[in-house]
């Protein structure tokens, strides 16, 4: 495991390291050494070498590049994250003045019919308490004297016949 951490990765073609393979495999194959034909595979190898460098350098380039942009896409992203928040939070706002609206609406109607009903009630109190208050006065007002009305005359007087 401490082999395997200590290990660096890279992102790079393959096609040329295998080529580099396969020209290692081929100068061990072979018995015969010549100098001049071990000199031209050294060559091709730097060669190959260097083509996978500088492919490396191409990879790591762009990839500073792209990481250099990352940044600011992520500040437009939370900026994104954020209005989008806003716009939902909005709507369930809206969405929730709505509803009440809605539920309260049929209240509203009951306590406004509620109210027509106090206000008769209210006029009609008003105009009996204006006739106790008449009819109190006739009562405590002096009435005019009229003179006693006898239901029936005296025994002495009525008539025997």
């Amino acid at each position: 495991m401490e082999e395997s951490k200590k290990e660096e990765f890279e992102l790079i073609p393959v096609t040329p390291l295998r080529k580099l393979e396969k020209k290692i495999e081929e100068l061990e194959k072979r018995t015969g050494y010549n100098n001049t034909e071990i000199y031209r595979e050294l060559v091709s190898i730097i060669r190959m070498n260097q083509e996978i460098v500088d492919a490396l350098i191409k990879a790591n380039d762009s990839l500073r590049i792209e990481l250099s942009k990352l940044p600011l896409k992520i500040e437009e992203l939370t900026k994104k994250i954020e209005e989008l928040i806003e716009l939902i939070k909005a709507a369930g706002e809206e969405e929730e003045e709505t509803k009440t609206t809605i539920e309260i609406k049929p209240l509203v109607e009951k306590i406004e019919k509620l109210a027509e009903i106090n206000n008769k009630i209210l006029e009609t109190n008003e105009s009996l308490l204006s006739l106790m208050e008449q009819v109190s006065k006739k009562l405590t007002k002096p009435s005019v004297p009229t003179p006693p009305v006898p239901l029936r005359p005296p025994i002495s007087q009525q008539k025997i016949g």
